[in-house]
């Protein structure tokens, strides 16, 4: 049976509807079965977004919009006409060019093999172990026969394979173009058709999410185009200028890849610099393709993308990851190039309607918990490290006294909350509160008050949370100049400390306790009840309820003699703090 009368707490049964994780289920097998249909529809939307701001800079120099949609349409064929012709021709060039490269790669894998001891320790165990599991000879089964191809329909079955490979990206590909002309055309229709199947109750709200996804998207895809090109320029100038070959193939092939998230940029230089080793005399130009990336992508990263990102897209790295791997699994690689505008717009969408907000904390980049909820959390995880490093960096930020208000003061509330309402075990609570005690102690450590400051003392009245909150206010006296009374001293004021109602003998004893020790007193209680029944308990003194209201009804501590000058900007000592007693 617990003990103190704590009720123990009811296990929570409650877990996500099915309905959900099956409306989810399907969602997903609808993607993955449809995206034949889907990533056309994706790629068109996007590209859209992308061309809606330089269509409406065409129609304001006074093209009509037919002939601005087809003229984007066009410069969209002819840009991607010119990449496809290139990479066709720099990959034909490097098929016929592989077989010379044979003759240096082996002569570069023999040099690696023969310079290694271990190496060759490895492959003569591995060559043991193979003639012990054969008996001491090692077979091999003879190659299959390969069938030519060389007949009269083997040119015509391999035009016929290129063309079937070629043909489902090349018709996927003309109708998200033919799409996107579509939307570039009829922009206004299709906005006002979303606007009215996402419902005309708020209009207002589904307005901005609108402008809001096609700003964010449309900025992102612009500049990520922008920095990506930026990037494959600086590589293929600069693998031309160390000779490796094909460096228009490799700049081009940068560009495209480091869409891919994380890993592109990494692919895009692992490819020239293949090359480059199967190619090169020695390993100069190795090691110059490895100079020549990390130039151009620390440029490009650390230097360019801080600079013309004006805003992230608002979504968690991790988030990007988990998306990137979601739709690489549903789509393949086209998925791992849209899973960043596709991830953004959910998490916009999760931003503007309420009913997808779960969207927004699971992909979003801003802070999951509020501050003062995390820095109580620590403590209740039992993170009294992780509570303080969140402090001090509060404190350095924006001072100690709006440290004590705004993370210590809502964290004893809730301390004390949790404690009444038994979902926190007393033992939990009195390490808690010796947390919040060092704390304030540890917040106040390095500064002094002046000599001959006038004492207070701070009287927690009962339990855990009353402690925390009286050495808190103690702390925040002490910015104000105003030193801990020791044992046994009469201090000029005593400042009785309650988190929660308490019982009336308790009250009683308290008061009459700090009436002996102290001239003056104040009342500090953060509850309403317990303000209720503090205020007449020490009327007619004061009552504040908050740290620093009862710091404010403090003032600033009296001096008996004049503070002493012995720092370096010439400010009293009394300006500062100690850690109350």
């Amino acid at each position: 049976m617990p003990s103190g009368h704590e009720q123990p707490t009811e296990p929570t049964t409650a877990g996500p509807d099915p309905l959900w994780l099956i409306a989810a289920l399907m969602i997903l097998a609808a993607l993955h079965l449809g995206r034949d249909v889907f990533i056309p529809m994706a790629l068109a939307l996007l590209l859209s977004v992308v061309l809606i701001p330089p269509a409406r800079m065409l129609q304001r120099i006074g093209l009509p919009r037919p002939l601005t949609v087809a003229l984007l349409l066009l410069l969209s064929l002819s840009a991607i006409g010119a990449t496809m012709l290139l990479m066709i021709s720099q990959v034909l060039s490097l098929a016929a060019d592989l077989p010379n490269w044979e003759t240096n790669l082996r002569a570069k894998l023999r040099a690696v093999s023969e310079g290694s001891g271990v190496l060759d320790r490895a492959a003569g165990t591995l060559r043991r172990l193979a003639e012990e599991l054969g008996g001491g000879h090692v077979t091999f089964a003879p190659a299959p026969p390969v069938a030519s191809s060389v007949g009269s329909g083997g040119t015509l079955e391999t035009l016929l394979e290129m063309a079937s490979l070629i043909a489902a990206p090349a018709a996927s590909l003309a109708v998200a173009l033919l799409l996107m002309a579509y939307l570039l055309m009829q922009r206004e229709d299709v906005r006002d058709r979303f606007l009215r199947l996402a419902g005309l109750q708020d209009l207002n709200r589904t307005t901005r999410a609108m402008a809001d996804a096609t700003e964010r998207v449309g900025r992102y895809l612009l500049m990520q185009m922008l920095l990506n090109g930026l990037f494959g320029v600086g590589m293929g100038v600069g693998l031309m200028l160390i000779g490796v070959p094909n460096a228009p193939l490799w700049g081009v092939l940068a560009f495209v890849l480091r869409f891919i998230p994380f890993l592109g940029a990494w692919i895009a230089v692992s490819l020239p610099l293949l090359v480059s080793v199967a190619t090169g005399e020695g390993w100069t130009e190795p090691v110059l393709v490895l100079v020549l990336f990390a130039l151009v992508d620390g440029v490009v990263t650390h230097v360019l993308e801080p600079m013309i990102y004006g805003r992230t897209t608002g979504i968690s790295p991790l988030a990007l990851l988990v998306s990137s791997a979601l739709w690489t699994v549903l789509w393949g690689p086209i998925g791992l190039l849209l899973a960043p505008p596709i991830t953004a717009c959910l998490a916009i969408l999760g931003r503007h309607v309420p009913a997808f907000g779960f969207l927004e904390i699971l992909l979003g980049d801003g802070e999951a918990l509020p501050t003062p909820l995390r820095f109580y959390q620590r403590y209740l995880a039992e993170d009294a490290e992780g509570a303080q490093q969140i402090a001090e960096d509060h404190a350095e930020a924006e001072g100690i006294a709006t440290t004590l208000r705004d993370l210590v003061g809502p964290a004893i509330t809730a301390l004390a909350a949790d404690r009444a309402a038994r979902t926190l075990s007393a033992p939990a609570a009195r390490r808690i509160a010796a947390d919040i005690v060092a704390l304030a102690a540890t917040l106040v450590a390095e500064v002094e008050v002046a000599p001959g400051a006038a004492a207070m003392r701070a009287v927690p009245i009962a339990g855990p949370a009353d402690r925390a909150l009286a050495a808190t206010a103690s702390a925040a006296a002490r910015l104000r100049g105003w030193r801990a009374a020791e044992e046994g001293e009469v201090a000029a004021v005593a400042m009785l400390c309650m988190a929660q109602p308490v019982s009336a003998p308790r009250l009683r004893r308290a008061r009459a306790e700090a009436s002996r020790d102290a001239r003056e007193l104040i009342g500090l209680a953060l509850d309403e009840a317990a303000a209720m029944q503090l205020a007449p308990a020490i009327a007619p003194h004061p009552v504040a309820r908050s740290v620093e209201a009862a710091a404010s009804r403090l003032g600033q501590a009296p001096v008996q003699r004049a503070a002493i000058v012995d720092n370096d900007d010439d400010r009293p000592l009394g300006f500062g703090v100690v850690a109350p007693a």
